[in-house]
């Protein structure tokens, strides 16, 4: 992937904002690309100035047909009567052709070299565009769950699509833009000032006007499509989260509010735009007013030296192309000034993220050299507390459970039980104390190495857009159409899948929606499974399953008992009787700790948890 590196390298060291005016300072990171591009820049660059150059040459070629004119008429009315009279005709009727024909060819030219300009500069701007997507994507998968607390969905969503086709936008057609328009208007005017300096000096009055015109207006743009881009990121959040909670939406009859939610943004969102666009609509009008202008002047200064024999009426009719074939130039100045002025704060807004590192990642305590993990797990006064929370959620949680054994943590809701299991597979680190894995602390373990050696099956499932068995099969994407079926007999999944019209190829829709929550956690069990980790964590996976799935799937477990440690968090006691060691937590304190018989011999909060589901067991059997 060319460039990548070297992309995210460029933006993660800011560099200083004197170095570059302001608009180009973000855009100035950028410049490495055209090097890295060279091969496709250079010649791009090289057509435009070709393609500008042949295109610039048909004015003079117009001059010399319009001059030649008067002389065709003079001696055409000198042979009058004469037999010479119709080949004169012939003659300047064949010049007249040969003029055209030259223009057309000129014409044909330039526009088979800005052919060519396209292929070269545009093909490159995609190439980049491939390198930055694929970057900002990679960084995506390694920043850590905060960082998507912090952004929402839509907003990542926008960034890694909008802001960098703006960013793409610069790089291709407004490079391509300003190179061609430079070279026409600096070789156009030199041709006016040789032919001219009077006359080139009043057709170009109106120039400073524009470049006011310009600089205000670019200003404006610029505050208002940073507001534009701000809200398109509020209207697709607002979209994506609508759509992924249709099922919520429709079963509290929420449409009508979310519509008229939506609608909000809409609105918003197009009165940002309106508001752009009427900065962008007013400047073409103002444009056309000064080139008018300009030719109107050609035309009167023009015909006084005319008359006064300093220039012929074919420089009237040149100036009066050169000052239209600038039109486009001058024109597209805008236009660039507002391609750049997004793209700068979409590098902004894309420097946002990926200035940003990943919270936990590996380090200079990290040891390459463990590749294996058997399963012994340690916590040694490990305290944790959320950023937005006023208390701990860990509080001197220690303990030590030896390879391939089963722990159960058990407890009140909110009393740290997911919290712990989110730091086996490291995805929280602690804010003091010590969590091990076979002895190493885990900051030592390479991150792939300690998660490749874990399935985790979280609360909250999710399952991908796709059918049930690559959705299994996303735990080994190796594994064969028997291993998938093996894990979900496992996960006592396989009855219901072969009641699908599809069987396992049934897709499931977005997130599952077309599955049960019970059917959804086993999926996700299935696809942990079939990674045969030597770790495998429960964090409340079985909540939606009844008691008899419950049982199949603890016994499958039990039958892979010395192949894995199992940490398993269950509200259910009947889930964790059979544990090696049950830790019961309270107020993110591990408050008791021993096997479910001795757990139950004594008093505490454990056998009053006991003997409530027993109790809730004994009401649902009458």
């Amino acid at each position: 992937m060319p460039g990548s590196a070297s992309f995210r390298s460029s933006l993660a060291h800011p560099v200083s904002q004197t170095q570059f005016p302001p608009a180009m300072g973000p855009l100035g990171r950028l410049n490495h690309f055209f090097w890295q591009y060279k091969y496709l820049f250079v010649p791009g660059l090289l057509f435009t100035m070709i393609s500008a150059g042949f295109q610039i040459t048909v004015p003079m070629v117009v001059r010399q047909a319009v001059d030649s004119i008067p002389r065709f008429v003079r001696l055409y009315t000198l042979y009058g009567g004469t037999p010479a009279q119709a080949e004169l005709y012939a003659y300047f009727f064949g010049a007249l052709v040969l003029f055209a024909l030259v223009i057309i060819a000129l014409s044909g030219t330039s526009g088979l070299f800005m052919f060519l300009m396209r292929q070269t500069v545009v093909v490159a701007s995609r190439h980049i565009e491939y390198d930055l997507r694929n970057d900002l994507y990679n960084h995506l998968q390694r920043l850590s769950s905060t960082f998507y607390q912090e952004y929402s969905t839509g907003d990542v969503i926008t960034r890694a699509t909008d802001d960098i086709e703006k960013v793409r936008r610069y790089i291709g057609p407004a490079i391509m833009y300003v190179t061609r328009s430079l070279v026409m208007v600096l070789v156009a005017a030199s041709v006016m000032f040789v032919i001219s300096p009077t006359l080139t000096l009043y057709a170009l009055t109106p120039l400073p006007v524009l470049a006011v015109a310009v600089f205000f207006m670019a200003r404006m743009v610029h505050h208002r499509s940073d507001q534009l881009q701000q809200q398109y990121s509020a209207l697709t959040s607002r979209v994506q989260e609508a759509l992924s909670g249709i099922r919520v939406l429709k079963a509290y009859t929420r449409e009508a509010a979310e519509a008229e939610a939506f609608d909000d943004e809409s609105q918003e969102y197009r009165a940002r735009n309106l508001n752009l666009a009427l900065v962008e609509s007013a400047w073409r009008p103002s444009f056309l007013l000064l080139v008018g202008v300009s030719t109107v002047i050609v035309v009167w200064m023009g015909g006084q030296l005319v008359a006064e024999g300093a220039i012929t009426i074919g420089n009237i009719a040149e100036y009066i192309i050169y000052i239209n074939m600038m039109t486009w130039p001058v024109a597209s100045l805008g236009f660039v000034i507002t391609m750049i002025q997004r793209a700068s704060a979409s590098v902004l807004r894309l420097q946002k993220i990926l200035d940003r590192e990943p919270d936990i990642d590996d380090g200079p305590q990290t040891n390459p050299a463990i590749q294996s993990l058997e399963g012994r797990i340690t916590f040694r006064d490990v305290w944790y507390q959320y950023e937005d929370e006023d208390e701990p959620a860990l509080r001197g949680v220690s303990f030590d459970l030896p390879a391939d054994q089963t722990l159960a943590i058990v407890g009140r809701t909110g009393s740290g039980k997911s919290t712990l299991v989110r730091m086996i597979p490291r995805l929280l680190e602690p804010d003091a104390g010590t969590v091990a894995v076979d002895g190493y602390e885990i900051e030592t373990i390479p991150l792939r190495t300690l998660r490749e050696h874990m399935g985790y099956v979280p609360q909250d499932v999710f399952l991908f857009s796709d059918t049930v068995a690559n959705n299994i099969a996303f735990g080994d994407l190796d594994a064969g159409r028997d291993e998938i079926r093996a894990a979900a007999a496992e996960a006592d999944l396989v009855e219901n899948v072969e009641n699908f019209a599809d069987g396992f190829d049934t897709y499931v829709g977005e997130r599952g929606i077309t599955l049960s929550g019970g059917q959804k956690q086993r999926t996700s069990i299935a696809r942990a499974l079939i990674r045969d980790p030597r770790v495998l964590v429960f964090d409340d996976a079985l909540s939606a399953v009844d008691t008899a799935t419950e049982r199949n799937i603890l016994r499958s477990l039990r039958a892979r008992q010395g192949s894995h440690t199992l940490v398993i968090v269950s509200h259910r006691l009947s889930a964790v009787q059979e544990a090696d060691l049950i830790l019961v937590m309270e107020q993110g304190k591990v408050v008791q700790r021993g096997t479910h018989e001795a757990l139950v011999g004594e008093e505490g909060l454990y056998a009053d948890l006991y003997e409530k589901q027993l109790l809730e067991e004994e009401i649902q059997a009458l």
